[in-house]
């Protein structure tokens, strides 16, 4: 199945190693979804390998044969752009479309497009440009510690993941050591501050004139001075104009300088990510103030109006999680209270946090809440629990496993989930402990 990530995109992981998708989640571990890898089994690198080296990375090729031998079959490497297009039934105008169908228009059109790609690559699937997708995590700087989160994607949670993982080691591809100094303070890990080193920005230079797309998360990525200086290096050259950019942010560092410089693009959709509201809110995503949220989002909603929706709030975004069960349809009531598109996630991992590892008696019961609903969202979660009936998916440890973590986080952070998500624990009683 044809899909422009693969074909012209070039995805950064937060530690500089390349990786084929943004969203590919599937789990078996034959398939080495977290890595690229060249001809020589070695782990590709921004900084260790060419950009068009990295194009034609073992994975990317492998995906692209397939896509020209069999246009019409799905890869195994893209499992969650599959799962969205079946819950949304195959809809392209869906407001929750898949990653694949949103990407599409992306301008392609000289290099390879959905009607015309089979004689574009090799039979091999290599291709010979540069990428007009650039998906890129400046590091894991963040700060928020959201309880799905990890190392990988905000050095804030070195503490409780030391304690919690009882490991100081990433597994990431490659081992990340966290070290502390002789003071007891985290030593960041220079694979996470790959974007200083001087080999990163002529490689930007190279790309900057065949940019169409650039996907910038973290992290939180606002607070990096990388990001600033990207936007900078677009702007003084010319090719800004021609440059959509895209945004998954906690929407907590929102100010008129990054104004200024987004009116220079194309345009610039920007996704809130928000899981809940109020007190769950700041459960879900630690470090998070509601009440701060709320006023970014206005604050956005001013830049849409100014900028004649050049920048573009174009969606508050949720992962369908455990946590989030039960008031999935009372976040999404708030998203239309001000103006803005709900959009959701469905999350798998941590495999404690995927609702998919509830006794199915749980399940039905979550099921059953959307049934009568008019909602969009409502009908996906019914059909993703619909596609999803098999009782081999029920794992109680794993939920025990929640309530353990959830416990654990409580003692850290001085927080009490059982008293801020009633419904679920009353679920819990009833199914799992």
């Amino acid at each position: 199945m044809f899909c422009k990530t693969v074909w012209q995109g070039l995805h950064i992981l937060p530690y500089g190693d390349i990786r084929l998708c943004s969203i590919g989640n599937n789990a078996d571990k034959s398939l080495d979804m977290q890595t690229a890898k060249d001809n020589n089994g070695n782990i590709m690198n921004i900084l260790t390998h060419s950009i068009k080296d990295i194009m034609n990375s073992k994975i990317h090729c492998e995906v692209r044969k397939l896509n020209i031998e069999n246009p019409s079959t799905w890869s195994p490497h893209c499992e969650c752009c599959e799962n969205r297009e079946i819950v949304t039934n195959f809809d392209r105008t869906h407001k929750n479309k898949s990653r694949r169908i949103y990407l599409m228009k992306i301008p392609t059109e000289d290099t390879a497009i959905e009607n015309n790609f089979v004689n574009k690559a090799t039979s091999d699937g290599a291709v010979d440009w540069y990428p007009a997708s650039l998906d890129i995590r400046f590091g894991n700087l963040c700060n928020h510690k959201c309880i799905m989160c990890s190392p990988e994607y905000s050095n804030l949670w070195y503490d409780d993941w030391d304690e919690w993982e009882g490991k100081k080691t990433l597994y990431t591809g490659r081992p990340i050591e966290l070290l502390k100094n002789k003071h007891n303070k985290w030593i960041q890990p220079t694979n996470f501050q790959w974007y200083d080193d001087p080999r990163w920005w002529p490689k930007f230079e190279e790309m900057m004139p065949h940019l169409k797309h650039i996907y910038v998360t973290g992290g939180e990525p606002m607070l990096v001075p990388a990001h600033d200086t990207m936007l900078d290096m677009l702007i003084e050259s010319g090719y800004a104009k021609n440059v959509w950019l895209e945004y998954d942010t906690n929407c907590s560092v929102v100010n008129d300088k990054l104004a200024e410089r987004w009116v220079h693009f194309k345009e610039v959709d920007i996704r809130g990510s928000m899981d809940a509201t109020g007190d769950q809110f700041e459960i879900i995503r630690f470090g998070g103030k509601w009440d701060k949220f709320v006023s970014n989002v206005r604050k956005l909603k001013d830049y849409e109006k100014d900028s004649n929706r050049k920048i573009k709030l174009s969606a508050l975004s949720t992962c369908y999680q455990v946590s989030t069960a039960h008031t999935i349809l009372e976040t999404e009531e708030w998203c239309k209270s001000v103006d803005t598109h709900f959009h959701i996630r469905f999350l798998t991992g941590p495999p404690y946090h995927s609702p998919l590892h509830l006794p199915l008696e749980a399940r039905n019961e979550l099921q059953n809440m959307y049934v009568n609903s008019d909602s969009e969202k409502a009908k996906m979660i019914y059909s993703y629990f619909e596609n999803h009936k098999d009782i081999t998916w029920s794992n109680v440890e794993h939920m025990k496993t929640f309530v353990r973590f959830m416990d654990f986080l409580d003692t850290k952070r001085g927080t009490d989930w059982k008293m801020v998500f009633p419904a679920l624990l009353d679920m819990l009683n009833r199914y799992v402990l």
